[in-house]
């Protein structure tokens, strides 16, 4: 389960720093295409929705201005005498797109007037009353309605719904004098409920396409990392080319200086000796930087592979911190070891030696005499699965917090000078932190100027089931 999760990690993030960085890019695009497909999306039914409504406004306009113009004629004086009562006779027929209409004089009695249910009749009037639907506008009001709208088709169980209206009115005029208004409606309920479905439509279509967006993305975000991915693995191949080449003669010329010095010459130039002590430390220290190099230029490259075998980590701790006692006693540093008696893990054992090598000799090299270095190998319980916990607590000089984020880039050095006069060039840290996540793991710090420094390392429980 733990190694198919990283599995699906590496293929979506990246195992490097070109998969990271595409994995970026690829969230980049997404993001600046998901939010250009949701704005298009919002003005799409924004624009619908004022073209239904206006639409569905004209309609009723041009409803009213036809009914108001026809009453204008011998046809209010009809209505008067009631010759429009019966169905058929009406002096507007309701049509599919027409809900209810009313004629009421300024004394508030009703001339004429008709609606698909008589229960509709009731409700307008409780509107109109209450001023609801006032003179000369448009108004969408929700009505208590039947499924049936027959009364002699209807039952005792018939369920009632609201359904909206569109309803608007218009004042009526016979030789310049007000004799009454005309109210009227239509149904806009299929309208109401299409645009309350419409934004779920659009949703889906949205997901639908979003699929399409993250593949495009991922596409331009290899395309964009083609030339930068070729200068960079050049560059890293130069890289590692010259680092090769370099140590063969480096070797040899470490073979012949350590030949001169051990050769018994007839006379013993104490000057003669520091030079050659001299180029010797130069030397060395080129030897460890070309050796460094390579080790990283493998790693950017993916060319870098872990042997894992069991090995007891205790007994590696112990070995490696009496190796690096000598130098700790030589600045009278007191170097101190907390671990199990045994613990056996499953890791690449000469890595692992390295990191510890690697974090000691820093927080050797920074922390004065007269104070302690204290490293801790354990297990870490969890209710899932345990971590490998190694830390590494110095007494040293510390590290401002603004430099914390840049400490493991490489030939990088807060003091440079000072740096320069131990012998640093900058890698071993970041060689570190490669060494960490080839393992899968994660290393932390925590400094403050002038109280030391913490650094602490955890990885994934690789103990034996007998020891977890």
């Amino acid at each position: 389960m733990k190694r198919n999760l990283h599995k699906w990690r590496q293929r979506l993030f990246g195992n490097d720093l070109f998969g990271r960085t595409q994995f970026r890019l690829t969230l980049q695009y997404s993001s600046l295409l998901s939010l250009l497909l949701f704005l298009f999306i919002a003005i799409v039914y924004t624009l619908l929705y004022i073209l239904i409504w206006n639409d569905q406004k004209q309609k009723l306009n041009k409803l009213l201005d036809t009914e108001i113009h026809a009453l204008q004629g011998p046809l209010y004086a009809e209505a008067l005498n009631k010759k429009f009562d019966k169905p058929g006779e009406r002096a507007f027929e309701l049509s599919a797109d027409q809900a209810f209409y009313y004629v009421i004089d300024t004394l508030g009695n009703t001339v004429t007037g008709a609606e698909i249910q008589k229960e509709l009749r009731a409700q307008v009037f409780d509107l109109i009353r209450t001023g609801a639907l006032p003179v000369s506008t448009l108004e969408k009001v929700e009505l208590q309605t039947y499924d049936e709208p027959l009364p002699h088709l209807r039952k005792a169980n018939d369920r009632q719904q609201k359904i909206m209206y569109m309803a608007g009115s218009r004042l009526l005029y016979r030789d310049g004098q007000l004799i009454g208004t005309l109210y009227a409606g239509k149904n806009v309920d299929f309208q109401k409920q299409l645009l309350q479905w419409l934004p779920a439509v659009l949703l889906g279509v949205a997901l639908l396409f979003q699929a399409l967006v993250v593949w495009l993305s991922r596409l331009m975000s290899q395309q964009a990392m083609i030339p930068i991915r070729q200068a960079y693995m050049r560059q890293q191949q130069f890289v590692a080319d010259a680092s090769h080449e370099l140590r063969t003669p480096l070797s040899v010329l470490l073979s012949s200086i350590e030949t001169l010095h051990i050769e018994d010459r007839p006379t013993n130039d104490s000057f003669e000796k520091r030079v050659l002590e001299g180029i010797k430390d130069e030397v060395q220290r080129m030897i460890r930087l070309t050796g460094n190099l390579l080790l990283l230029a493998r790693r950017d490259s993916g060319q870098a592979v872990l042997h894992n075998a069991w090995f007891d980590l205790a007994g590696i701790a112990v070995q490696t911190a009496d190796k690096m006692s000598v130098l700790a006693e030589a600045k009278q540093i007191k170097l101190e070891l907390e671990a199990p008696d045994e613990l056996r893990v499953c890791l690449d054992q000469e890595k692992i030696v390295q990191l510890l090598v690697i974090l000691l000799e820093n927080a050797i090299k920074y922390t004065a005499a007269g104070g302690s270095v204290k490293l801790t190998v354990a297990h870490k319980a969890a209710p899932l699965r345990g971590k490998l916990v190694l830390e590494v607590r110095d007494t040293g000089v510390g590290i401002p917090e603004e430099e914390l984020s840049r400490i493991f880039d490489r030939f990088y050095r807060l003091d440079k000078s000072r740096s320069r006069q131990m012998g640093g060039h900058g890698l071993g840290l970041a060689i570190a932190k490669h060494i960490v996540e080839e393992c899968r793991g994660t290393i932390r710090v925590e400094s403050r100027p002038g109280e030391g420094s913490v650094f602490r390392v955890e990885m994934t429980d690789m103990l034996p089931p007998s020891e977890r």
